[in-house]
Formats: C-alpha cells, structure tokens, sequence
C-alpha cells in the first residue's frame, strides 16, 4: 500500500504548472507603466490585435539601448527577451498596417533589467555612499 502512495505522491509532484522562468506579464490595460524583467525570463506585452483588422502593434521608434530584444509577435501580444542590464522606454502604437494615418493607441513601459551575477554584487558592496 505505501508504494501506490508514494507514487501517487511523485505523480502530483510532477504535475505542476509552477515555471521558475515563467514571462513576466505586463496587463495591457494599465496603459504601459514601470516592468522589471530579469535575464532567463521573457517579457509578454499583451497588447492585442484585432484578427483582420487592418492594424497592428509596432514600436514608435527602435530601442536605443537594447536592453531587451523584440522576439516574434501574435495575436494575444509582442514578447521581448533581455540582452543586457538597463532600462529602456518601449514606446508602442497601433497603427495602420499601411503605416498612414495617425495611431489609434500609444503606450510606454519602462523596462528595467537589473544587474546579476558578480559584477552585481561588487557594486552593491563598493557602489554605495559611504557615511561621513
């Protein structure tokens, strides 16, 4: 009897939907905002597209910085994987596929990809402002 437990134990163990490394999801709805995303996750805008609609999602200007790397878009969304530590201002607008014609919709999400690793740790301890 203790066998069939144990396994059944392992089974339910093994069927979680839990992923470390998960994409951090940003609500379109809030109208863009402040996001940190770390390195190993993806960043989900779900900015969505009408299917047929004559529109489309597309970034008002490229990235200066590339903190992040634009990854393919579909219907639910654009994702965007980290390159590097930094912020950057993703400014996004619904435009014409065309590309005339004012944009129907503009947001802004400020990214921010933290510092890992050693070199992130050396200027937490040596960056700081020493007290007089």
């Amino acid at each position: 009897m203790k066998p069939a437990l144990v396994i059944a134990l392992l089974a339910a163990g093994c069927s979680t939907s839990w992923d470390p490394h998960a994409p951090k999801t940003v609500t379109a709805s809030d109208e863009g905002g402040a996001v940190s995303v770390k390195h190993g996750q993806r960043l989900h805008l779900p900015l969505a597209a009408e299917p047929g609609s004559a529109y489309e999602w597309r970034l008002a200007e490229p990235p200066v910085r590339m903190v992040v790397a634009q990854g393919p878009g579909d219907q639910r969304g654009l994702d965007f994987t980290p390159v590097r530590s930094g912020e950057e201002q993703l400014r996004l607008e619904y435009r014409p596929v065309s590309g005339e014609g004012a944009p129907q919709r503009i947001v802004s999400y400020d990214v921010t990809v933290p510092e890992t690793g050693v070199l992130a740790w050396f200027r937490s301890l040596f960056g700081r402002k020493r007290s007089p």
